[in-house]
């Protein structure tokens, strides 16, 4: 049924059309806009780390604070295993331990210790290593690899054995 309209408020002509298009136009995009939006949502939500994966694991440091390691020759490279509660480890000359804590994507390194050797040549790598493991406040997997991170920051890559 068609509504009565006086002659001159008919819904003729071409601003009737170009109204009607308008408002079509609106609501196509108003639904693409809703589509877009709940589509988009889901794939915003990133995963949580499976921590368990970080567990019982020996992992070989592959980069310092964005640097590739430069060992000596001969040098054996620091890795880093969790286990119960309690860190072991390798700096490079000396046997690593310390606490840790882990949540969800965060990961924090307490009571940090090392043997009192000293090693020439590998001494300053083994003290970077302790100092990421100071600073580390989470963690993130990516492609194989585990990233220690510091307020967002990479400090260090680590591959697993």
């Amino acid at each position: 049924m068609q509504a009565a309209y006086p002659a001159c408020l008919a819904p003729t002509g071409p601003e009737f059309d170009y109204f009607a298009a308008t408002t079509t136009a609106m609501r196509t995009f108003a639904l693409a806009l809703a589509a877009f939006t709940v589509l988009s949502a889901n794939s915003c939500k990133q995963k949580a780390p499976d921590a368990a994966q970080l567990l019982e694991k020996k992992w070989v440091f592959q980069t310092l604070n964005g640097l590739r390691l430069e060992l000596p020759e001969g040098a054996e490279t620091p890795w880093l295993k969790l286990t119960g509660d309690r860190l072991q480890g390798f700096g490079g000359c000396n046997a690593l331990m310390a606490g840790y804590t882990l949540a969800g994507d965060k990961l924090s390194f307490s009571d940090i210790g090392s043997t009192k050797k000293y090693c020439e040549g590998i001494q300053p790598t083994e003290n970077a290593v302790k100092d990421v493991l100071k600073q580390t406040d989470s963690f993130r997997f990516d492609d194989g690899a585990v990233r220690l991170m510091a307020a967002g920051k990479e400090l260090a890559t680590l591959r697993g054995e």
